[in-house]
């Protein structure tokens, strides 16, 4: 599968996941991408990477279940009650402690395998896409962008295979382990990373990195109302009905400022590109399936016709399970298909021998 094709999937399940509040449906969503990743081909530093990225997310679940306790939340089933103070009507209903309900401590739940559901596609994205890959299919004008989340993605897989470096070189010489030894595991990494970033730092500059013009000062101005325009027309969606056509007009707006600018940023940064990664049709249908059902899981719920909701405060009622929503959640899992009915990679011996000029 092509970098975009992937980027496509991780943008449907991060939309999916964070419009769904139905536990079955988001327990679907999870299943489809624990099942992607099992399938999708990784590196060992990609499965250190999704393997950490899984514990953060596990312990977000943790978090977001423990604060809900904290805090204390209302609803019928009281399970027990937290002692805390009783803090000032001016603090905006801030609570510590108090009652704590079934309710809450769903609802909370709920929150958590969303994130979840989250952090682990972002992991399976780190896992099975390089970051070169991503840095040769940024777009122009988004070019440096492209550069700092190609480091991005860079430093969690290398952090980890160095913490496993100096984890086995501390067992050689017979050091201690336990949690005791933490902060002698992560100074070196911290100060190798470090030391790294420098390196590439000096890297980059030599080789004339950053060295293109900005865009002229009209495109900017331009590019810079997008952002108002867009949040004026969410609020005019939002607040007057009336004036539903005001609210397209300025997205539609705010749409070709941003497209303007981004035109006028690529004319003026020039990039050589030595190898273009191939978008095969199937990734093209699969990147227009991946934005369609993004559109159709927030449009759907708003038009009614998609029922992704659930509230647990109504009485905690039992969640429903439509076949719609079932679908929505099941078409997380189509990278799985896509890699199972991928053509296999021809071995080395029936490829075609290189041809080479040799001068007399």
């Amino acid at each position: 599968m092509s970098a975009a094709a992937w980027c496509a999937w991780v943008g449907m399940v991060m939309v999916v996941a964070l419009a769904t509040s139905n536990p079955f449906y988001l327990a679907v969503i999870l299943l489809g991408v624990l099942l992607v990743a099992a399938v999708a081909p990784r590196t060992t530093q990609g499965f250190a990477g999704f393997r950490a990225l899984l514990l953060f997310g596990v312990g977000m679940l943790g978090v977001s279940v423990v604060v809900a306790t904290i805090n204390g939340n209302y609803g019928d089933h009281i399970l027990f009650e937290v002692p805390g103070p009783a803090l000032p009507w001016w603090m905006g209903g801030l609570r510590l402690g108090g009652p704590v309900s079934a309710e809450g401590l769903v609802a909370a739940t709920i929150r958590g395998f969303a994130i979840l559901s989250v952090f682990l596609a972002f992991g399976v994205f780190n896992a099975v896409v390089s970051p070169h890959r991503v840095l040769r299919g940024a777009p122009a004008a988004l070019f440096h962008a492209g550069l700092v989340v190609t480091v991005g993605l860079t430093l969690l897989p290398s952090s980890i295979e160095d913490v496993r470096r100096i984890r086995e070189l501390r067992a050689l010489r017979g050091a201690p382990a336990g949690w005791r030894q933490l902060p002698a595991l992560v100074v070196p990494a911290v100060i190798g990373g470090l030391e790294r970033s420098m390196r590439l730092a000096e890297a980059m500059e030599a080789r004339g990195y950053a060295s293109a013009p900005p865009p002229a000062r009209g495109p900017r101005l331009v590019g810079a109302t997008a952002a108002p325009l867009f949040l004026a027309a969410a609020s005019t969606w939002a607040y007057w009905e009336r004036f539903d056509w005001l609210a397209v007009v300025l997205a539609a707006l705010g749409a070709a400022a941003l497209g303007w600018w981004a035109w006028s940023a690529a004319r003026a940064h020039h990039t050589t590109r030595l190898h273009d990664e191939p978008l095969p049709l199937a990734d093209r249908v699969a990147i227009a399936a991946s934005l369609g059902l993004a559109v159709f899981a927030i449009a759907g719920k708003e038009a009614g016709i998609l029922d992704t909701g659930y509230n647990p405060f109504a009485g905690l009622p039992m969640p429903g399970f439509e076949p719609l929503g079932a679908a929505l959640a099941l078409a997380t899992a189509w990278p799985a298909l896509r890699i199972a009915f991928a053509p296999a990679p021809r071995p080395a011996s029936d490829r075609a021998p290189e041809t080479r000029a040799v001068r007399p």
